[in-house]
């Protein structure tokens, strides 16, 4: 099985030196398929926009499933090609926006870390890339580690081809005290609209629903006593995005428990309102219910 995996992923190493537009081909057939045959997670993606959009017709709720697949099979191969992309090529396809960008330039002149929420809206596998090359701050992501060590350590080598270090995020706490007392400004990049256990987790009115949210980016800004802002990485048109930034909280650690958390669902869900087609419906993210 291993060998197996390490095939695979060496044939997807050879995959990402074809141009991106023919990664685009490849990524509409393969939409095709998750449509139509495989029918991906069909049930699960239909299920969640009904829900999260209630007012909306059922033909509308189908055309964004559809686009939804389109949108998933272009970020696989946008991320597989981060591999062998080339700084240029990432600057004419990635930009940060003006207002971000001297948002982020006074932050770093004024030697200050911050924390970077985000969502799976957009192609958050770019965020990176594009920060790294156009702020300051060094790009700290938090990542889970892939059971499967073949596909983990080709996405190590993906995600740290743009990051001064990745963090697992069973090691967090360590490394963040370890980053708060050098020198350099950071940025930790966290994504954090993942289903937490509802015995941990914070509970807010999200796209028309209840919805649990993960507590620990919270605890941690106000551990480490560091501004959190929303990021978003905008699709402009097939293969070109744009960098989107917002304040979140100034001061996280005078809120009261839970506002943070309540600010940062606010703001995704206003991103997904914005491109209903751009965010992760695949994923299974109201398994648990309130007690």
């Amino acid at each position: 099985m291993l060998m197996l995996s390490r095939i695979l992923t060496g044939f997807l190493g050879l995959i990402a030196r074809l141009p991106l537009g023919v990664l685009h081909g490849i990524a509409s057939f393969v939409a095709f398929l998750l449509t139509h045959v495989v029918r991906y997670r069909r049930k699960v993606v239909l299920q969640n926009l009904r829900n999260a959009f209630p007012e909306k017709q059922e033909k509308e709720i189908r055309q964004i499933a559809r686009s939804f697949y389109r949108h998933l099979a272009d970020v696989g191969v946008e991320t597989l090609k981060l591999k062998t992309m080339s700084d240029k090529e990432v600057l004419t396809r990635c930009k940060v926006d003006d207002a971000g960008h001297k948002l982020l330039q006074e932050k770093h002149e004024k030697g200050q870390s911050l924390i970077g929420l985000l969502g799976h809206t957009g192609n958050w596998e770019w965020v990176p890339p594009v920060v790294s090359l156009q702020v300051p701050h060094l790009v700290v992501p938090a990542y889970r580690p892939l059971k499967n060590k073949a596909f983990d350590q080709l996405m190590l080598q993906i995600r740290g081809r743009y990051s001064h270090e990745l963090v697992p995020k069973n090691k967090l706490g360590r490394a963040m005290v370890r980053f708060v007392r050098g020198k350099d400004p950071f940025i930790l990049g966290l994504i954090a609209d993942q289903t937490p256990r509802p015995a941990t987790a914070y509970w807010t009115h999200f796209l028309s629903q209840d919805t649990p949210v993960y507590s620990g980016p919270e605890k941690l800004a106000r551990s480490l006593k560091l501004p959190v802002f929303f990021v978003a990485l905008r699709r402009q048109q097939r293969g070109k995005y744009l960098f989107y930034v917002e304040l979140v909280s100034e001061e996280p650690w005078k809120l009261e428990e839970g506002e943070l958390s309540a600010r940062f669902m606010a703001l995704l869900e206003q991103e997904i309102r914005r491109a209903p087609a751009d965010w992760l419906w695949s994923h299974r993210r109201w398994k648990h219910k309130r007690d």
